[in-house]
């Protein structure tokens, strides 16, 4: 006799980004979805995964990534009895892991979430990174302070950031758990920057989440991989790059919806 298992979400983040700059919305999350079990998983290079060398595809960080996912739910099917179901949920340089992952693994996931992501060979470089975020992203890179260097990075991708000492703190205390390299940044910006989808069709459903005030990514990036893959989207009018941060709550509405209609 198997008991039933939650429904198992990955949270995967971006460029830089570890599961600590998640903050609280993955416990947001499984209150707004009592069924539902969140599981955050780092990127090589970064979080848990500081240590390794960050790869220079997606392809090689979609295998790593992909590797720790089946861990866990391997751990679920004999604790439950039977494999959990599991959907994906992204942001920038985590969507494109994903995209890469679900393209070669169709049927994996139920479906996959990805939040202000852009493609190249869909959108041009001047919108995939905004030109006027370069030198603010470079000057985060080089800030040696913990604390400025999250703070410049909250004052960058939330439009009206409410930061707090003990939020900064403990983005301070999180790199130094789990300190990224200057080296695995680069490296990660270069797979990005190389990265192309296959022309293979995704089965996976997906619902496409943007913002109007991107300041990173232009909005019409996620536009462009909508009208292409005919995928949902739905745009915040308002906030900026990190929109589970910004509006956890809007966030949590559109997947709901789309979750009824699925």
């Amino acid at each position: 006799m198997t008991n039933n298992p939650p429904i198992y979400w990955f949270f995967i983040r971006g460029l830089m980004r570890e599961a600590a700059h998640w903050e609280d919305f993955p416990s947001l999350f499984e209150k707004a979805f009592p069924q539902i079990k969140v599981v955050t998983l780092d990127l090589p290079g970064s979080g848990t995964q500081w240590s390794t060398k960050s790869p220079l595809t997606i392809s090689e960080m979609a295998e790593k990534v992909r590797n720790e996912a089946k861990k866990t739910l391997e751990k679920a099917a004999l604790q439950y009895g039977k494999r959990p179901e599991s959907y994906v949920l992204s942001i920038s340089l985590g969507g494109m892991v994903v995209l890469e992952w679900i393209q070669k693994f169709s049927g994996e996931f139920r479906g996959a979430v990805f939040i202000n992501i852009s493609l190249a060979g869909i959108n041009p470089l001047y919108k995939r990174l905004k030109p006027k975020a370069w030198a603010p992203l470079l000057d985060i890179v080089f800030t040696q302070d913990i604390k400025s260097r999250e703070r410049k990075v909250l004052n960058l991708t939330a439009s009206h950031p409410k930061i707090s000492e003990s939020q900064l703190k403990m983005r301070a205390l999180a790199f130094e758990k789990h300190p990224v390299s200057k080296v695995n940044f680069f490296r990660q910006l270069v797979a990005a920057s190389r990265f192309r989808l296959a022309k293979k069709q995704i089965k996976t459903p997906v619902l496409l989440l943007n913002s109007r005030g991107d300041r990173l990514v232009d909005s019409s990036c996620s536009e462009a991989i909508s009208k292409k893959w005919n995928w949902e989207l739905q745009t915040h009018p308002t906030a900026n790059h990190d929109l589970p941060l910004e509006d956890p709550d809007w966030v949590i509405s559109k997947i709901r919806d789309w979750l009824q209609k699925q």
